[in-house]
């Protein structure tokens, strides 16, 4: 009669086959893990290249920065008025708005890494909000829904809680 060594009711060949199995199937697991992260970063370094790159966005953005320095100007008021003549003020304000929000609804579904664009974006995406929020809230009134850019609203809002801290 031919006597193997078992453990718990099965030899030790059996475990080690199984135990290599599992081993092989944390490892594609973590693997799978690392080039997802790894993805998420490429994108959001190709997304910001592309920002710096798109001369209209950066011609938008330029002019959105430079309304939103004065204070006389009202967002609300350039908006609704330059709405019907598509002008070009309304273009950029809509544009920025939208990309925003493309950006925002990114990071919350994980497609973007949030700390590397926080740390490109932190400024620029919580100063916008702070001046183009009386603009969202009025777009939401008059079009009674209260989705408009709300994860826009939600970026900033959860970076302001966060903010970034100072590297020395």
């Amino acid at each position: 009669m031919n006597e193997t060594a078992r453990f718990l009711g099965e030899s030790y060949g059996f475990w080690i086959q199984t135990g290599a199995v599992v081993l092989s199937a944390l490892m594609a697991v973590l693997a799978i893990h690392h080039n997802g992260r790894m993805a998420r970063k490429r994108t959001t370094i190709d997304v910001l290249l592309q920002e710096n790159q798109d001369v209209e966005l950066r011609e938008a953005k330029f002019a959105v920065f430079n309304l939103a320095r004065d204070n006389e100007n009202s967002f609300v008021v350039i908006y609704f008025q330059e709405k019907e003549q598509q002008s070009e003020r309304y273009k950029q304000i809509t544009m920025l708005l939208n990309r925003y929000e493309f950006i925002a609804q990114s990071i919350r579904n994980k497609a973007f890494e949030e700390k590397i664009y926080k740390q490109m974006q932190y400024t620029s995406i919580t100063s916008m909000w702070d001046r183009l929020c009386p603009l969202v809230y009025e777009i939401r009134r008059k079009q009674n829904n209260k989705t408009f850019y709300q994860e826009f609203e939600w970026l900033a809002k959860r970076w302001k809680k966060k903010p970034l801290k100072q590297t020395s």
